[in-house]
């Protein structure tokens, strides 16, 4: 069999945003486009088992059902400046139309009001606009994956009669927007010089322009919500006890009321980290009366119900990205073990797969568990894939791959990245550490203890794997991650020397500095260091990798983008520059116009070189070659 290739993510689907109405099912899938270095996105409907395309423009990323047999979505295909326009397409068979245009840039459609009137969302700036400066004067004045941010709010329009107005005042900012029986609630807030962390809820009758506080700012972090004719669940935390990360429990908003009615405590929605999952979907929906929710349970995501208690509907052995009912039929878009996303419907508690867009024909590592321990003693689960033509009696280098987050997990669904350096010959090995998410919020509470327990439980582990797997080389071990995986990268190489090569990716190397520059970085740094400027300054330093340097003594290429506002640039040029002057060999690939999500979401050659770049690092030092 064929190994998998570098240049396979071309011939990828990837899938999303499923949305159901009675019989139809709509989604969305994107492929990336090797020519105009971008991702075609089409709309596909899926009608009893059958699934056919919807439209071919390739730029169809969102819609919403208009009725059961119609669907809208924003788009401007004729690319007309300061425009707008709203496209509907009937579900029976035609073209999609255009049916009215606004005079504003990438609006978004929320929905139809009965009377036929929309709403529409917008991000607009309230500042002059210069194109040799910009101004900033608020936290946060850019944010990762839109760039400056600085006087920019989502707005929200009505459509009616053919004029447009405002619904939001100037320097409202509409974070979360659902629209439900004529109304629609909003999470958002007037703010000026720093935003909230936990803006209000407010529900609003668009055709009056009559708000009314829900929720007060500063009471919970909502997560998610859905309105029903009863009143609004909603997902929050008031992390009190475990701080930002603190997973949510259950809410109930009648009228003005926020009353806790359940208990959870664990994360909602997929959190199973993936390159091949460039579009969205959604975490929870109403049917009948009763809240459907997804949740990530240590390596895959678990679909539960609420009635008067929590119950476990459907267990996916992978990922859940997508999910809704066609009357009692469950639909979903997932990725099942080694595999990527497909369109299913579950019968009987079966798994029945609709779609036929991802055949691999290429070679696919199937992970293998281990268990080994983790710092504390308990009994703790990570994975090894084995190398294309594996033979027992050779031995074989190896990389360890770290996730970001750090409450984020890896699973077992089909990785991109992993599975080209296992055909090209690698073990590759990964664990889900303490701060992973999956469990419970004590297990991910790494607070103060970055670098500490976590880098225990991974050296553990990569310890296990040594000792159950003696055809790796113990001497020809890599080591790789981004975000929180970058910064640990960063912190392995400051603290042991057993790794032969290291690619550290969109990391974290100063929390000093990071706390000041990063677009999270004030209050993610007091909440995961327990420390601040003004406060233990020295506790930042205890945990920033940059201290550590003088200790490096292994290859490291450093991989970043220029847009990344999430760990900024700044951050892995400081390793960088630490290594160059200690004669240590270094090297570090930046792309430009590129944000956190490279790896994830970038553009299709950025990914590609990306890839490339790592590749080519781990065979110079762990096989003694180059490929271009």
């Amino acid at each position: 069999m064929n190994q998998t290739k570098i240049n396979d993510l071309y011939s990828y689907s990837f899938l999303g945003n499923l949305k159901v109405q009675g019989n139809k099912a709509v989604f969305v899938k994107a492929m990336a486009n090797e020519a105009t270095d971008s991702y075609n996105q089409v709309l596909y409907m899926a009608e009893k088992d059958q699934v056919r395309q919807l439209t071919s423009f390739g730029s169809e990323t969102s819609f919403v059902f208009k009725n059961e047999n119609t669907i809208a979505f924003c788009s401007n295909r004729k690319k007309v400046k300061g425009k707008t326009f709203l496209y509907e397409l009937s579900l029976n068979g035609g073209e999609a139309l255009p049916v009215l245009s606004i005079d504003k840039e990438n609006a978004q459609l929320i929905g139809y009001l009965s009377n036929g009137a929309i709403i529409f969302s917008v991000t607009e700036d309230e500042q002059e606009n210069e194109s040799d400066y910009e101004v900033f004067d608020e936290i946060p004045f850019y944010i990762n994956g839109q760039g400056i941010t600085n006087k920019k709010r989502n707005h929200l329009y009505l459509w009616q009669n053919n004029t447009l107005s405002a619904l939001t005042d100037p320097l409202f900012d509409a974070a979360m927007v659902k629209l439900y029986n004529d109304e629609l609630y909003v999470v958002g807030e007037n703010w000026t010089r720093k935003s909230s962390l936990m803006p209000a809820m407010y529900r609003i009758d668009p055709l009056k322009n009559e708000w009314e506080l829900c929720i007060e700012k500063e009471t919970v972090s909502i997560f998610d919500f859905a309105p029903y004719e009863k009143g609004v669940y909603v997902f929050a935390s008031d992390c009190k006890r475990f701080g930002l990360n603190q997973n949510p429990d259950l809410y109930i908003l009648e009228g003005n009321n926020l009353k806790k009615i359940g208990d959870w405590g664990f994360c909602i929605g997929n959190t199973v980290g993936s390159d091949c999952a460039v579009v969205a979907g959604n975490t929870m929906l109403v049917h009948e009366g009763n809240l459907y929710f997804t949740t990530t349970v240590k390596d895959h995501v678990e679909l539960f119900r609420y009635t008067d208690s929590f119950e476990r509907v459907f267990a996916m052995d992978g990922t859940i990205q997508a999910f809704g009912y066609r009357k009692d039929e469950l639909l979903l878009i997932g990725a099942e073990k080694a595999k990527l996303q497909e369109l299913y419907c579950v019968k009987d508690n079966t798994l029945q797969c609709l779609s036929s867009f991802n055949h691999l024909q290429t070679f696919v590592s199937v992970p293998q568990p281990i268990s080994y321990k983790g710092y504390d003693g308990s009994d703790m689960l990570g994975y090894i894939m084995y190398p294309k033509d594996f033979d027992s009696g050779k031995q074989y280098p190896g990389i360890l791959d770290i996730h970001g987050g750090p409450k984020t997990v890896y699973g077992t669904v089909f990785y991109h990245e992993m599975q080209v350096w296992a055909s090209e010959g690698y073990f590759v090995f990964y664990c889900n550490p303490h701060g992973s998410d999956g469990a419970s919020n004590e297990f991910a509470d790494i607070r103060g203890k970055y670098g500490t327990i976590d880098y225990e439980d991974i050296m553990n582990f990569v310890d296990e794997v040594i000792t159950s797997v003696p055809q790796l080389d113990p001497k020809k071990i890599g080591v790789t991650g981004g975000s929180y995986g970058g910064f640990m990268t960063n912190w392995i190489i400051g603290h042991t020397n057993r790794f032969a090569a290291a690619a550290s990716q969109r990391s974290i190397s100063n929390w000093i500095s990071f706390s000041q520059t990063s677009d999270i970085g004030p209050y993610f740094t007091q909440d995961q260091q327990a420390a601040n400027m003004d406060e233990n300054i020295e506790k930042l330093w205890f945990h920033s990798p940059i201290r550590y340097a003088k200790n490096v003594e292994t290859p490291t290429l450093f991989i970043h983008s220029d847009e990344d506002y999430r760990c900024p640039l700044s951050e892995g040029i400081q390793m960088l520059n630490a290594l160059l002057d200690r004669n240590i060999e270094a090297r570090m690939c930046v792309f430009h116009q590129e944000n956190h999500d490279l790896s994830r979401t970038g553009k299709p050659k950025h990914r590609i070189r990306r890839l490339n770049e790592i590749t080519n690092w781990m065979n110079t030092h762990l096989k003694d070659e180059k490929k271009d």
